[in-house]
């Protein structure tokens, strides 16, 4: 195993943090502007002394372009991943819908990277999605027709595709990690602060765009320890192990999060682990061992 594929997954199982997380901060009562707001802003001070500092993490005009975009579908991914449990879709649907981001990387990367998939590549996208719809298990859940609500949770996937290329992307540009990572979060923080009061003209519903800094000490940690774990580390790990593996490997790679997602439910939500998961989980390893083992072997 090359220490590249050791950085992807890394990131992959850190970022199981991330729904995690989402339905633990929702059930403690944050709305989803505090959820898309407060989970982020320690990531500026963690991170504002490597680009103060330190030579290789300096703001680099050339790559100004690749942060905007990588943060842009930050913005959206948080927005559509969070947004579409509010709008009331049930969350093994708007999981499984995440997941399809394999699917989407794999066909960017082949049309707009011009990225080799190969059969390999191919049979591993397949078990890949194959395991995230066990992982989901969406075949009992009602659908209802809450289709502006399934939309969003399908934006959600194709945005999170784009995080996965534009990642990699600024990370093959030789863009320093801590400082890809900094002005990602800093300009999503950003395009959060500006979106949300547009949102309160059409909602006034508190689920949505309350907003407070007055939370209790132990809320605080919380948030600490998930935006240095989910947030900081994970994205660092993700742009330096991208800088020399495939965009479509990583995305299958970081199909990890359900897996990590999946125990940290079972461990601390008291959610049972099902056959369905488990077979999803060795699904989504299979896939791993593919796309690892390929580039090892080359």
């Amino acid at each position: 195993m090359r220490r590249e594929h050791l950085f992807v997954i890394i990131s992959g199982i850190l970022s199981g943090f991330i729904v995690f997380g989402g339905n633990v901060f929702s059930d403690l009562g944050l709305s989803l502007f505090e959820i898309s707001f407060l989970l982020y802003v320690f990531a500026i001070p963690l991170l504002l002394p490597f680009v103060l500092f330190r030579k290789e993490s300096a703001f680099k005009k050339e790559m100004l372009p690749y942060w905007l975009l990588f943060s842009i579908a930050t913005t959206l991914t948080v927005l559509c991943q969070f947004g579409a449990v509010i709008l009331g879709v049930p969350v093994a649907i708007v999981v499984l819908l995440l997941y399809t981001q394999p699917l989407w990387t794999t066909l960017f990367s082949k049309f707009f990277l011009k990225e080799p998939i190969g059969k390999i590549g191919a049979i591993a996208c397949a078990l890949v999605i194959a395991g995230a719809i066990f992982v989901a298990n969406p075949f009992q859940v009602d659908l209802g027709k809450n289709w502006f609500g399934l939309f969003v949770a399908l934006a959600g996937g194709i945005s999170l595709s784009a995080w996965i290329i534009t990642g990699s992307v600024a990370s093959k540009k030789k863009g320093d990690p801590f400082a890809t990572t900094f002005f990602e979060l800093l300009f999503m923080i950003i395009f959060i602060s500006l979106f949300f009061p547009l949102l309160t003209l059409f909602t006034n519903d508190p689920k949505i765009v309350h907003f407070s800094f007055n939370w209790p000490i132990q809320i605080w940690a919380l948030i600490f320890l998930y935006t240095l774990f989910a947030e900081v580390i994970n994205h660092i790990c993700y742009i330096k192990g991208t800088q020399k593996i495939s965009t479509a490997d990583a995305g299958i790679i970081m199909l990890l999060e359900p897996i990590s997602g999946a125990l940290l439910a079972t461990l601390f939500l008291s959610q049972a682990l099902t056959v369905t998961t488990i077979i999803g989980g060795a699904l989504i390893l299979c896939a791993n061992y593919l796309v690892i083992s390929r580039k090892s072997k080359q």
